[in-house]
């Protein structure tokens, strides 16, 4: 090996980050068109994809042989492209899809990050300067960005890699009723529900988002046992359940905004009742420092940061998640780990 060789070779994990966001934006173009959709039949040529897909196909071939490079599609036979195991996951369809969460981040994060600099510099949350408006009431006014938002939360692969874990993590057999706080489209309430016959659940959120949570509980044959209740967690939650599950929520606020919502439900929950908190837990030695965890831990971090500014949400560690329980009128009784990134954090009322 050359001096020239082994310097490329040093500076080559460099380079790739440095060159994410074209990385980034192959994908986006790849998730956006429907490329893994329009290959999941079997392997196609440049120009007849680009037939299918009414873009320039010069341009098209250049985007697959970028996706080659990232070990989403393979070139075949008679200059085909077909999609790889890993490509697959691109698919709208895939039980495991990344497609939207892909888009998420090109056409809402990324704007964020691209003025990472500022925040550091001011502390300030980029969505204010970026958009105009705190990042919550941004999805809320552009309908579009909200809509990918609750897309990408949902998907597949969210629900695997995120949800499920905790879902399987955790005996809600012990309860008899469940209220999800901040539960979105209520896919975490589906999973659980599934899994445990015996229990009735309650999707509290914004009034917005009644119809995904009823169309998804419809399609689970579920609506017997669950309601969506609209409201401000903020201001209180529904009362007299055994057990209050706040999922990615914490993360998203500050400390005094948790402690608010976290005596709400201490107020409201039954006698015997548990809060259970999904979260990231950022490792404060080096257990639980296995690299694809961390990575997406210190990750959901730098979201956070960029989002909501260094006062804003941020993901903390065991012992600040306890301050905060204690603070708020609990006592932590288990920190659960799940095969995700995420942990089980159940605590109950001092």
């Amino acid at each position: 090996m050359t001096q020239s060789d082994h310097t490329q070779h040093d500076i080559e994990p460099l380079l790739r980050v440095a060159f994410g966001a074209q990385s980034a934006q192959i994908l986006y173009v790849a998730a956006k068109l429907g490329i893994a959709d329009r290959l999941r039949s079997g392997p196609m040529t440049a120009p007849e994809l680009a037939s299918l897909l009414a873009v320039d196909a010069p341009a098209l071939r250049r985007v697959l042989r970028g996706l080659i490079v990232l070990g989403v599609c393979d070139e075949q036979a008679g200059s085909s492209f077909g999609l790889t195991a890993l490509g697959e996951h691109l698919r709208a369809d895939h039980p495991r899809s990344v497609a939207a969460r892909i888009v998420l981040n090109a056409e809402v994060h990324h704007a964020l990050w691209a003025d990472l600099l500022g925040t550091v510099r001011t502390g300030e949350s980029a969505s204010q300067r970026v958009f105009g408006l705190p990042f919550y009431e941004y999805l809320t006014r552009n309908t579009a960005a909200g809509a990918i938002f609750d897309k990408a939360m949902s998907g597949g692969g969210w629900i695997e890699d995120r949800l499920r874990p905790a879902v399987d993590a955790y005996n809600f057999g012990r309860f008899r009723s469940i209220v999800d706080v901040g539960g979105g489209n209520g896919s975490l309430m589906v999973e659980t529900l599934k899994t445990y016959p015996q229990l009735t659940g309650t999707v509290f959120d914004v009034e917005r988002l009644a119809p995904a949570v009823q169309a998804n509980l419809a399609a689970a044959g579920l609506t017997s046992r669950c309601d969506f209740v609209a409201g401000d967690a903020f201001d209180a939650v529904p009362a007299s359940r055994d057990a209050y599950i706040l999922s990615n929520f914490v993360n998203s606020w500050s400390d005094a905004d948790v402690l608010v919502v976290l005596r709400n439900c201490r107020r409201a929950m039954s006698s015997g009742g548990r809060l259970l908190l999904l979260e990231w837990v950022i490792a404060s030695d080096n257990s639980q420092r296995e690299a694809f965890r961390l990575w997406d831990t210190v990750t959901m971090d730098l979201v956070m940061l960029a989002a909501f500014g260094s006062q804003g949400g941020r993901l903390r560690t065991r012992a600040e998640f306890e301050y905060l329980l204690e603070a708020a009128g609990f006592a932590a009784t288990a920190f659960i780990p799940t095969r995700a990134s995420i942990w089980v954090i159940e605590a109950e009322p001092k």
